[in-house]
Formats: C-alpha cells, sequence, structure tokens
C-alpha cells in the first residue's frame, strides 16, 4: 500500500553548483561566478514551486557526494541520490527505475534552468497522469524541460534512440511514446535558459513565481523591476 504523502514524488535533477561547470555558454556573458549565480537562483525557485505543489522532492545530482550540495537543496530534499548513466536518458530512465523500485506510483521529472516551470505546471503533470500514460512540458528548444510518467506506463524505450544532442528530442520522444503505444498530454511549452539568446527570450515575458531568479536578473541589469514595466 503506497503512503498518500509518495504516490506522487518530483525528481529534480541538478548539477554541482561550481562556477565554470554550470551555464558555461552564459558565463562569456556574465562570468562564471555569476553564472552560476544565476544557476542557484534557478534552483531555489524550482525548490519552491515544488514545495508548493506538496509532493515530496527526491534530487539527483551529478556530483559524487551529495554533501556537497548547498544545505537549502538538502534540506528541502526527501532523498539525495547520483544520477547514474552516461548520458542523459539514461540517467532519466535510472531516476524513473528507482522511484519505481521504491513503489513509488507516479513521477514527475524536471530539470533545473527553467524558471517558467512553477508549482501549476507540475501539478498539471501529476494531474495529466489520471488520463494519460506520459505528461511532457515541451521546451522552447526542441527539447523538453519535464516528463512525467506513472509506474504501469514506464518502459526505458522512451529514452532510447533520442538525439539528445539536437533539436529533435521532443520529437524522438514523442515517436517513441507512440511505439510503446502510450497517451501523452503536452503541456506548455517553456523557456530554459542555456545561451543568451534564452535569457533575452525569458526577459521578455519572466514568470512571477520565480523571485529569486528575476531578482539576480534585475541586479544584473537584464530584467526590469515590476514597476518600471
Amino acid at each position: 500500500m503506497i503512503n498518500p504523502s509518495t504516490a506522487t514524488v518530483v525528481a529534480l535533477f541538478v548539477r554541482m553548483p561550481v562556477p565554470g561547470r554550470v551555464k558555461t555558454r552564459l558565463a562569456s556573458h556574465f562570468g562564471a561566478d555569476a553564472a552560476c549565480g544565476l544557476y542557484q537562483a534557478m534552483v531555489a525557485d524550482i525548490l519552491s514551486n515544488i514545495a508548493a505543489c506538496g509532493y515530496p522532492m527526491y534530487l539527483f545530482h551529478d556530483g559524487k557526494v551529495g554533501s556537497e550540495l548547498p544545505e537549502e537543496w538538502i534540506a528541502a530534499s526527501s532523498r539525495v541520490i547520483p544520477q547514474e548513466g552516461d548520458g542523459i536518458g539514461e540517467r532519466m530512465a535510472a531516476a524513473f527505475e528507482r522511484c519505481f523500485a521504491a513503489e513509488i506510483e507516479q513521477v514527475v521529472l524536471v530539470g533545473s534552468d527553467i524558471p517558467g516551470l512553477d508549482n501549476r505546471v507540475i501539478c498539471e503533470a501529476s494531474k495529466a497522469l489520471e488520463s494519460n500514460d506520459v505528461a511532457i512540458a515541451p521546451a522552447a528548444d526542441g527539447g523538453y524541460c519535464l516528463i512525467a510518467m506513472k509506474r504501469g506506463s514506464y518502459g526505458p524505450e522512451v529514452f532510447q534512440a533520442v538525439p539528445w544532442s539536437g533539436d529533435q528530442v521532443l520529437l524522438a520522444t514523442l515517436a517513441r511514446c507512440r511505439n510503446c503505444n502510450l497517451g501523452v498530454t503536452l503541456l506548455k511549452t517553456l523557456q530554459d535558459i542555456d545561451t543568451i539568446e534564452d535569457l533575452k527570450a525569458y526577459c521578455r515575458e519572466p514568470n512571477d513565481a520565480a523571485a529569486k531568479t528575476n531578482n539576480c536578473l534585475i541586479a544584473a541589469g537584464w530584467l526590469l523591476r515590476p514597476e518600471s514595466l
């Protein structure tokens, strides 16, 4: 019997917040320290929005020792788990398998650089699984920033033979879902932030639920204060 409080878990993928290791394509505009600070602000906002949903959060990190993560990340997590696998597809599949092995019924896996990913989108993804097998929030670059699946519908094939480095990630994943006879709910498209063009696009339509990210961008002069918009 699954405890109702753990029937749905949010799996958050993060990178160790080390200057020069995160948001490297933004570092040439911000500097490595500022780019890392922006990344930490985005993670802080996503943690707040996950908490607003009321779901437990499993933090999957790309380091070797979870204790090296910021204390507030650890405190917000029900579990801190190292990512496993050689590529992003293998790592996501391993995260789903880890959660489903613990008899969690639904897993909503999200990335950590999408300030538009607020609690409404996360809750919508979980609710969508009541009537479909998979829920996906597309990213503006042709990938996706959230994928949710339920235990009875999961198959690792969804993450196999996908060209992860290009702009066909979403299309290839949808094709994999069709091949597995999985019904998919598409949520709204969101803006992840990898490049300066991504950042400019986000600043044109900032998310009110991303307060720390917005304050960071205001301080850096990329975003106007709300009263000035």
